[in-house]
């Protein structure tokens, strides 16, 4: 029987509360026969107390100064052993033992597959309305209740692929500090190769629970979306593409459909918990839409000044 390794790059920040139960999960993990782990958490200057919670830990511990979840994944892939590489979010659980051995399965049974993604549900043991809200707004696509499925896009907080994959498309863009999973996912798929959703390789997701850290976080999507989520949402209807102002409109019609996206995949989940979250959905997809058109106005503006549109890039991340 070969030796096969897999390692696991977690991004680290401020992840004290969450980050050691993670581990647990994978630690409990069921693998195939010759298959090991290699778990590598990332520190991307933690001040909570998440460098002690590492050193309590049986991970390879890295620092990585360089600020976002991008630089912190590319420094864990640089270290790792592994043929297989899964990322993870350090707010995230495996749902059951079977996640890696999942990952692992699709990518041997479907070669044309170069990111084997999984599903990305609320942790049924945080009853936080507001944290529910956040991730059936931000993750309707992925949680476990979903059919398996091709993919265009996703999210790195559960994915797998082919070391090889990573080291012929190039690193993870380190200039972004949102969205740069869906620009990895883009590579991915213009280089001939499939994203395939299994709902079996399941991670249960904690949600922020204080409303302004939320805002934050959904402005801060938003401010990406002219420059770099829209170009690779082709078949997606955006009214006046390249007109500076009347783009602007696509803002408020965005925020009302993507909340309707939002109740068509988790109505049939949780029927009453869905219609009552409503207002809230509309109120993080406001802050989504706000930075849209911040974002679409520095886009048209460095356009229309002959430079290039470089991606937002916050101080921090909320």
């Amino acid at each position: 029987m070969n030796h096969r390794q897999i390692s696991i790059v977690i991004p680290c920040l401020n992840v004290a509360g969450t980050l050691r139960r993670l581990v647990e999960s994978l630690l409990m993990q069921e693998l195939p026969e010759g298959v090991t782990l290699e778990i590598i958490a990332v520190d991307n200057g933690s001040t909570d107390g998440t460098a002690d919670v590492l050193a309590s830990l049986p991970v390879c511990r890295l620092a990585e100064p360089c600020r976002g979840p991008a630089a912190a994944r590319n420094a864990g892939v640089r270290a790792a052993h592994g043929e297989i590489i899964v990322f993870l979010d350090a707010d995230v659980r495996a749902a059951d033992r079977h996640l890696i051995a999942e990952h692992l399965r699709i990518l041997d049974e479907r070669l044309e597959v170069g990111i084997a993604g999984g599903a990305i549900t609320h942790d049924p043991e945080q009853r936080s309305l507001l944290a529910f809200a956040e991730n059936a707004t931000a993750l309707f696509n992925w949680h476990d209740r979903l059919p398996a499925r091709e993919l265009t896009y996703q999210p790195a907080g559960n994915q797998a692929f082919r070391r090889n994959l990573f080291e012929r498309l190039g690193a993870l863009d380190e200039t972004m500090f949102f969205l740069e999973d869906f620009e990895w996912s883009q590579r991915v798929v213009r280089a001939g190769h499939k994203i395939f959703f299994n709902p079996k390789a399941g991670v249960y997701i904690t949600g922020r629970e204080q409303l302004g850290a939320i805002m934050r976080k959904f402005y801060a999507w938003g401010l990406n979306v002219r420059g770099i989520y829209m170009p690779g949402r082709s078949g997606q209807v955006w009214l006046f593409r390249d007109h500076a102002l009347l783009f602007l409109l696509n803002a408020p019609l965005r925020m009302v459909n993507e909340t309707w996206v939002t109740v068509k995949r988790w109505f049939p989940v949780c029927p009453f918990k869905t219609l009552l979250l409503i207002p809230v959905y509309l109120f993080y997809r406001a802050a989504w839409a706000a930075g849209i058109a911040v974002g679409a106005r520095r886009y048209f503006r460095a356009r229309g000044q002959g430079g290039s549109a470089a991606p937002e890039r916050c101080k921090e991340a909320p």
